[in-house]
């Protein structure tokens, strides 16, 4: 949630003491019948408690105002110095500029990816994203996340990921895709059902602990739905019985060196490569990076598309390559 401007701390007491000194400015010139300058004088020597003796002898009705601004006025007086003295002492200023600067770099966000939960799944998200330098911002409402995301100039907010009033502020209206990563199933379900409704376009990459949840969250509108532990087991599986092949697998994916990754481009209707075949277009001959499928706009996968494969309107190409690869397959498919 947004944070308050520390120096509103300061608003009541500056106010009153404001209040005070114009009662007893008023008082001095209407009780003693002093004149302005004097009035001013008595106030500011009687709080700043400098020791002065009287400009002139007190009546009594003069003697009972001059307590009264010493009981009130001074103690307010000390009270606003030291919480001015605390919000410097501890940073709060700096830490509200900060929190500033972060709500207007999450304002200014447009297609971007929102990450409801920093656990073990979320802190791996988010280091995928880092990597790739897209665009996200987590809510999350642990004690020790905002400490870790600013060591690491991550934009974050603190808040339950169930609440509309949190994923508004987190941009969810114009974000491109939502991530629920909570450790709860429950509320997994809540902020899939939430985002939902409040961008019904946007696309939702949702986590189940337990495999019975699934399809709960995918009624509550997620379009994918994962399972770590299932994920975590039918891996494990395939590394006892084919070591080689996701050997292979881990070495294109995640090498430092090769640097490939899987990349998908739509085919608009401005397309160059629109209504070509793949021989035709050259895309392994003029970019390297190659078709591994290819989704049709019905949502069909040609899974081994060959030369003759033709190239329609809202294809999805499904490719590998390196980042320059991808580069030079952008501005072909542009």
């Amino acid at each position: 949630m947004k944070q308050q401007n520390p120096l509103k701390r300061l608003i009541i007491p500056v106010t009153f003491l404001v209040f005070l000194f114009i009662v007893g400015t008023l008082g001095y010139m209407r009780i003693e019948g002093w004149p302005l300058l004097d009035s001013l004088y008595m106030m500011v020597i009687t709080l700043a408690t400098v020791g002065y003796r009287e400009i002139y002898p007190l009546n009594e009705a003069g003697k009972i105002l001059t307590m009264v601004i010493i009981l009130c006025g001074v103690s307010t007086l000390l009270y606003t110095m030291g919480q001015a003295i605390e919000i410097i002492v501890e940073g709060k200023i700096v830490d509200y500029r900060r929190r500033k600067k972060m709500d207007k770099m999450i304002s200014d966000m447009r297609n971007h990816y929102i990450i409801c939960g920093y656990g073990r799944v979320g802190r791996q998200v988010a280091h995928e994203l880092l990597s790739e330098k897209e665009p996200f911002v987590v809510i999350d409402n642990k004690p020790g996340t905002p400490a870790e995301l600013e060591s690491k100039g991550i934009p974050y907010l603190v808040g339950d990921v169930t609440s509309d009033e949190v994923l508004e502020e987190a941009g969810i209206r114009v974000a491109k895709v939502m991530m629920a990563c909570s450790d709860s199933d429950t509320a997994n379900v809540y902020v899939t059902l939430s985002a939902r409704v409040l961008n019904p376009s946007i696309f939702i990459v949702a986590r189940a602990g337990q495999k019975e949840v699934e399809e709960k969250i995918k009624k509550a509108g997620a379009d994918r739905v994962l399972s770590p532990y299932f994920l975590a087991g039918r891996r494990m599986a395939n590394m006892a019985m084919k070591p080689v092949a996701l050997d292979y697998l881990d070495t294109v994916m995640n090498s430092e060196h090769l640097s490939l990754n899987l990349e998908e481009l739509k085919i608009e209707h401005s397309s160059k490569i629109l209504g070509k075949t793949l021989e035709e277009a050259q895309i392994k001959k003029h970019s390297g990076a190659y078709i591994l499928s290819i989704r049709k706009a019905n949502g069909n996968f040609v899974l081994q598309p060959t030369a003759e494969t033709v190239i329609e309107k809202d294809d999805i190409l499904v490719a590998i390559g390196t980042p320059q690869q991808f580069n030079l397959l952008e501005k072909m498919v542009r």
